[in-house]
């Protein structure tokens, strides 16, 4: 469903006309939101994505240190 055409502005100043949901300001290349609430709900997103992928990497840093490294540092040389 084709939104009504909304004149928006960007934070560089840039003022243009919207069509859609988002659209990227032709002078400073950043997002410009249709509804201010799309703004937040991006931001909240991104928050999400990042603070999963953190704890992907840091759940994979614990299986390699107590499955791969530590068995490997209790092994003793033979003489």
């Amino acid at each position: 469903m084709p939104l009504k055409p909304k004149t928006v502005t960007c934070d560089c100043g840039h003022t243009f006309t919207a069509k859609r949901d988002r659209n990227w300001c032709e002078r400073c290349a950043n997002a410009v939101y249709y509804h201010e609430k799309d703004k937040n709900k991006f931001k909240r997103y991104n928050i999400y994505v990042v603070c999963a992928f953190v704890a992907v990497v840091t759940f994979l840093t614990y299986i390699f240190i107590e499955l791969i490294a530590t068995p490997i540092m209790t092994l003793r040389m033979p003489q």
